[in-house]
């Protein structure tokens, strides 16, 4: 599972797991890290997991959003890879979901990270025994 890392002023660090569900950074009170940069827009970027890979996505800011340095409208991050919005840096660490890995998996192991390895390791075997579905969609019950 890969996360969404930033160590506060304070030196304490706030990590966040990438999820589906997008993370939405900016200096407005209604998103999921809240930043005190007046660089920053009140919804700025978001960050989060589809299928196989993390993205970034500049939420049309006025000062942009960057990536290693370099200012994008959205982009693929991967694991060591940072994020800057203003004057404020956020880290990509983890891993990334394996390709084929279901949502359930996915969302199992990070409900179970607190489990230890071992405990991934078999579920992992578990889930490979029961091969994903290629359609998301649930079965019409009027077609069968």
């Amino acid at each position: 599972m890969a996360f969404l890392i930033h160590r506060t002023a304070e030196g304490e660090d706030i990590k966040l797991p990438i999820t589906t569900k997008p993370i939405v950074l900016g200096r407005g009170i209604e998103t999921d890290i809240r930043v005190e940069d007046d660089e920053v827009s009140r919804a700025h970027c978001a960050v989060w997991l589809e299928t196989e890979k993390l993205l970034v996505k500049d939420l049309r800011s006025r000062n942009g959003t960057f990536v290693n340095g370099e200012r994008v409208s959205e982009a693929e991050v991967k694991p060591g890879d940072s994020v800057r919005i203003g004057h404020c840096e956020f880290a990509i660490e983890g891993d990334l979901p394996q390709k084929g890995m279901s949502t359930i998996m996915r969302e199992t192991e990070k409900e179970m990270m607190d489990q230890g390895k071992g405990f991934r390791t078999i579920l992992r075997e578990v889930v490979k025994q029961v091969p994903e579905s290629k359609s998301k969609r649930p079965p019409n019950p009027s077609r069968q």
